[in-house]
């Protein structure tokens, strides 16, 4: 049986996207990877395996 284990959302306001995701999902960010021209948070929490990987750009 296939199971997700990641996704990833285009996001404008950083801040924002973070604190609706950890209410809607109760996941936290657990990675911050900052390049030029765009950032990458990963979301996670303890409970799944799965990850939501927010680009902001």
């Amino acid at each position: 049986m296939a199971k997700m284990i990641h996704s990833m959302l285009r996001v404008l306001d950083e801040a924002r996207s973070v604190a609706f995701y950890q209410i809607a999902l109760g996941v936290k960010p657990v990675d911050k990877v900052v390049f030029d021209s765009f950032t990458l948070i990963y979301l996670a929490n303890a409970e799944q395996t799965f990850e939501l990987e927010l680009t902001i750009n």
